[in-house]
């Protein structure tokens, strides 16, 4: 390999985050072109990836396809770090059975989808949203709700346990708790953006893979005055979410209230439409909800309910320093 798996021990657990995050990008960017190239030869003979990559006009997103390339990457090289980068141990301190770990689970669901709901009152009441679902059949709304419920459980647990569960955890092991919370949820807030679509046509491109990262990266530098609202918001999110961590020294309450949160998001899409325009979108934000002022006072208006309603359980640390 490029490097000795035994070097990383002597490098600091955050540190071994972000060495880890760009080592991705750099071996995703040399297996990208190739990639290309097999996914190039399949086009426009295969149905199948005509449908799946989207092709369209003799071209297709490659941005897409980058980013799959790059969650490939990371989850191969966490496999073969696992045990340099603790991944095991700090993922299981946060999951492991502790007396009250389901009340945890339902309490964070509770508190994420109480509060949305009275959240979403309050566009409905100021004529922000209209009540206008999508599906009109009784059975249709059960069964999207319970596809929407199935689909916020998995985005809830993987999230938390790849961003509290590892990436929080791992900054804790040598940061003060405010400086892991910070750093960490800004990491979690960038991620959200760091994406870009860029459509190719077939033909050998051996730059593409570091076309992609460039762009990414130049997205999030170039378009901040843009997406400065939902980076704040989504940071707020990710502090809430490790203050969960830290209060309980588990996964299970961020778990639901992360759970939750993405219920009701897309729940809300299926019930309502949104009129607001631009004069009042500082204060109420957009489709995604985080990017209002309001949307950040319920953030840490939660925030302060969890420090009452949750209590770590009694000998359990959350972390190798705690």
């Amino acid at each position: 390999m490029i490097f000795r798996m035994n070097s990383w021990n002597g490098i600091k657990q955050y540190k071994k985050i972000f060495l880890l995050f760009f080592l991705a990008l750099g071996l995703s960017c040399l297996l990208a072109p190739l990639i290309k190239i097999f996914l190039d030869s399949l086009l426009p003979s295969s149905p199948f990836m005509v449908d799946l990559l989207n092709y369209k006009q003799e071209s297709y997103d490659f941005g897409r396809v980058m980013r799959r390339i790059i969650i490939a990457v990371v989850l191969v090289l966490i496999f073969l770090l696992r045990k340099q980068l603790m991944i095991g141990s700090l993922i299981k301190s946060g999951i492991k059975p502790i007396r009250g770990w389901r009340e945890q689970l339902q309490t964070g669901f509770l508190l994420g989808t109480g509060m949305f709901i009275f959240y979403v009152a309050i566009l409905w009441i100021s004529g922000i949203q209209t009540f206008d679902p999508e599906e009109k059949s009784f059975t249709d709304i059960i069964f999207r709700l319970l596809t929407l419920l199935l689909i916020a459980g998995l985005v809830g647990c993987i999230e938390e346990l790849l961003f509290r569960g590892f990436i929080f955890q791992s900054m804790l092991v040598d940061m003060r708790a405010v400086s892991a919370v910070c750093i960490s949820s800004l990491f979690f807030s960038l991620l959200h953006f760091f994406k870009v679509k860029l459509l190719v046509s077939t033909g050998i491109q051996p730059f593409i893979g570091f076309v992609v990262i460039y762009q990414s990266f130049k997205h999030i530098i170039v378009d901040v005055s843009s997406i400065w609202p939902s980076l704040v918001g989504l940071f707020f999110v990710g502090a809430v979410l490790s203050y969960a961590c830290l209060r309980t020294k588990s996964l299970y309450l961020a778990i639901g209230l992360h759970a939750g949160w993405v219920f009701l998001i897309k729940a809300n899409k299926l019930f309502f439409d949104r009129h607001a325009g631009k004069n009042v979108e500082w204060l109420f934000g957009d489709n995604h909800i985080v990017t209002g002022v309001l949307g950040w006072i319920f953030l840490m208006f939660t925030l302060v309910l969890i420090r009452f309603v949750a209590k770590a359980p009694t000998g359990v640390a959350l972390s190798h320093n705690t």
